[in-house]
């Protein structure tokens, strides 16, 4: 991966591909998912996506009567003191909205 600044990359020279060995726009370290251009739109989406997830799960077993123990909070702040700085408003606001969601349903006091 080359990391670059977004609005060089159209005057951005890249090295010629070495064999075998692939180029990617993203990458996934220690768990938190990195753009070449250092935003963590990917990482966001997808821990929005897997919060929905859970969401969905905590509904079912709720519903056949049993307790389940959300590991929402703990999935949504892994790691943030790394990448919350690097975040736009509208990035910080998806993982704010999903607390209020599982407040909102009872999951978190």
């Amino acid at each position: 991966m080359i990391v670059h600044l977004p609005r060089r990359r159209k005057h951005f020279a890249y090295p010629s591909a070495i064999p075998d060995i692939a180029q990617v726009d993203k990458m996934n370290i220690l768990g938190i998912t990195v753009s070449d251009t250092l935003t963590f739109h990917y990482h966001i989406s997808a821990l929005v996506a897997k919060s929905a997830r859970s969401f969905y799960a905590l509904k079912t077993i709720y519903a056949h009567g049993l307790n389940g123990n959300a590991t929402l909070v703990s999935q949504l702040l892994y790691a943030s003191p790394a990448w919350w700085g690097y975040l736009k408003a509208d990035e910080r606001n998806q993982p704010q909205a999903v607390i209020k969601k599982a407040i909102r349903y009872g999951y978190l006091p």
